[in-house]
């Protein structure tokens, strides 16, 4: 026996009915669990396709909301989330859910919660979910509203599978679209009482079939009919949406091979600057460069003041201030070998007292007579220039190249700025590789690919083989005579006023008269 019927059976047998009467009842209550369940796998395929939950349908006849409502609602509201069932199926529904506790006051005797709970199962179970798809008629993305017809079985699978085959043959070969054909049928939108399914409903009538099937001579009738039967639907229509999705799946993929151009880096051995820096002196240069006062920023994390703060507030604090994209990965992970404790927490306070180091000194207020240089483009290059490393033997060619160039600039009295300054409309100082060979062969200078790539390896700073620094390169090939640079260093500079000798000196001594006075010794 199952065990369902042997579980009936002996709930029966503790009644006292006789053991005929006893095992009928067990019979028609195993039947009606089996029915129970099928029914409910409908409605949870239902509302699995239309994402019906159904408990908003019943919120109407309970404004308590205790969990119950009564029969003819329960009804109701099953039509109206779109569930169409038989009279004895929703009496056996009913029947199933009501609650015979005796605090139940009727009419409000139906336990929709627990229905709608056992509904709702299904949206979070992959399990349940999985042996839905089986069901669903595709699983393209307008699968969520298309009915739930299930083909049926054959007795000659063999055969409609022969049909199948043949049929999906004919549409490759010919280009017909089976869908389409039958769309034509249901395409009118005049209110007809002919018309019993629904627009895009997905089914016709078996005349309407037979009438637009496209292979009529290609088929005998008993293939038809075999199709016919496999696809009929309870009203007696032929669903012709089932039948295009299986001849779908028969088909091989309709999309051509087309020609691509995936991308693939090619290997880069290049050493670069940034690869040796350390991860606090790219901190220290960019936060020099920018001004920036770390220690505020990560005291919002610390509200004792105590100096450290968890590694995830650490890497908030570089995206507040945009130093995470000058710190990848590994250089994340080097400053929490540095600063991390055995306790897990990062020491925010050592990292900000090595990186305020750039521009102070700590303990400057117990030497007064201390000096302290400001910080300087030298401070902030590591930031800014992320340049090559190079050997002795490149960068000896990379000077023969640019004593050619800068020979051939002294003698022709060539300017060479104006044409790099017509590709850098932004004034950014950069070029890209293309366009500095562009500007080399507008000057008639013969550097073939070999040189300029060499000049590239000396003058890309940011870190690729693409931006040419040529503010640089100018400075290299094409530099200013010394009274020139005098002259912008002048005029660049803020204006000092003439300034007689004070009277006394920095220690408050009173100076000698001829240092005084140079003028009356």
């Amino acid at each position: 026996l199952k065990p369902s019927l042997a579980l009936a059976i002996s709930r029966f047998s503790l009644s006292g009915l006789s053991a005929s009467a006893c095992l009928r009842a067990a019979v028609m209550a195993a039947a009606d669990e089996q029915i129970l369940g099928e029914l409910m796998q409908r409605i949870q395929l239902h509302a699995l396709v239309r994402r019906v939950r159904c408990r908003e349908f019943f919120n109407d006849a309970d404004p308590l909301r205790c969990g119950r409502c009564s029969e003819i609602f329960f009804h109701r509201a099953l039509d109206m989330a779109g569930v169409k069932l038989t009279e004895e199926e929703a009496n056996l529904l009913i029947e199933h859910y009501t609650d015979h506790s005796p605090k139940i006051i009727p009419p409000a005797t139906v336990s929709y919660s627990r229905f709608c709970s056992d509904v709702d199962v299904v949206f979070s179970s992959e399990e349940l979910q999985e042996d839905m798809h089986a069901m669903m008629m595709t699983q393209s993305p307008g699968s969520t509203a298309m009915a739930t017809f299930v083909p049926k079985s054959l007795e000659d699978e063999d055969e409609f599978m022969h049909v199948l085959h043949r049929t999906a043959a004919l549409c490759k070969a010919r280009g017909v679209l089976l869908k389409a054909v039958y769309n034509d049928v249901d395409r009118t939108l005049n209110p007809s009482p002919a018309m019993t399914n629904p627009r895009r409903g997905g089914k016709v009538s078996e005349v309407a079939f037979r009438r637009a099937w496209p292979f009529k001579k290609e088929f005998k009738p008993q293939e038809i009919d075999l199709l016919c039967e496999r696809f009929k639907t309870k009203g007696g229509d032929i669903h012709y949406m089932s039948l295009h999705n299986e001849v779908a799946e028969v088909l091989p993929d309709p999309a051509q091979p087309f020609p691509t151009s995936p991308l693939y880096l090619r290997p880069d051995d290049t050493r670069w600057s940034h690869q040796e820096l350390h991860a606090v002196d790219k901190i220290k240069s960019k936060v020099a460069e920018k001004r920036i006062r770390l220690k505020e920023f990560f005291q919002d994390f610390d509200p004792l003041r105590k100096g450290y703060c968890t590694p995830g507030q650490c890497k908030t604090v570089f995206t507040i201030l945009n130093l995470s994209k000058e710190i990848d990965k590994n250089d994340f992970e080097q400053l929490l070998a540095t600063y991390m404790g055995e306790d897990g927490l990062f020491d925010y306070q050592a990292l900000v007292n090595d990186v305020e180091s750039a521009f102070t000194v700590p303990g400057l207020e117990k030497s007064p007579l201390a000096m302290v240089d400001f910080p300087d483009a030298s401070t902030t290059s590591p930031a800014r220039r992320n340049t090559m490393r190079l050997t002795p033997t490149k960068q000896s060619k990379i000077g023969r190249v640019e004593d050619k160039i800068r020979t051939f600039v002294r003698k022709r009295r060539a300017e060479m700025k104006p044409m790099f300054q017509d590709f850098d409309r932004a004034n950014r100082g950069y070029v890209s590789r293309s366009q500095f060979a562009r500007i080399m062969s507008s000057m008639n200078l013969d550097l073939d690919e070999k040189a300029i790539g060499l000049l590239c390896n000396n003058y890309c700073d940011l870190g690729n083989h693409n931006d040419f620094n040529w503010k640089r390169f100018l400075r290299c090939v094409d530099p200013p005579p010394e009274d020139v640079e005098v002259a912008m260093l002048e005029m660049t500079s803020p204006h000092i006023p003439f300034k007689p000798k004070p009277y006394f000196d920095a220690r408050g001594k009173v100076l000698k008269k001829s240092l005084s006075m140079p003028m009356l010794a």
